[in-house]
């Protein structure tokens, strides 16, 4: 049964990669033909877009085209990071009114101050690992 398949993807992720078509057959046990029907087309088996998905390191749903009828948001991150910023202003606002009305030490507030910061770095560092290995967009 056909599939279609984000054809300008799989020529993208293989350029990024320096492969020729020849390489990428050869890396995912597919014909020279087979790649270049999928890449010229857009449409392949189940079989082979699962075999382009594991050669390419991407999970096999990436594959899927990209059509008009199913709005793709590309910016999903962002939220990730706006999210991360928004605890972060609010957490350091509670610490801060709370050293102001003196219910907090200021060594205790330096110390919730470093622990905010370093786990918001962490989310961050997060997103963005996610993002680079694709499972996020």
């Amino acid at each position: 049964m056909e599939e279609m398949i984000n054809s300008d993807l799989v020529k993208a992720l293989r350029l990024e990669k320096s492969w020729s078509q020849e390489k990428l057959a050869t890396a995912s046990g597919l014909s020279l033909r087979t790649v270049q029907r999928a890449e010229n087309s857009g449409t392949s088996s189940l079989e082979t877009k699962l075999a382009l998905s594991a050669a390419l390191n991407i999970p096999a749903e990436k594959l899927m085209p990209i059509s008009s009828k199913t709005p793709q948001n590309q910016n999903t991150v962002i939220y990730g990071y706006i999210g991360a910023g928004v605890g972060l202003v609010c957490s350091y606002s509670a610490i801060s009114y709370s050293v102001m009305h003196s219910t907090l030490p200021l060594g205790e507030a330096g110390l919730w101050y470093g622990i905010i910061g370093a786990f918001t770095g962490i989310t961050c560092g997060a997103i963005g690992f996610l993002k680079q290995r694709g499972y996020v967009t």
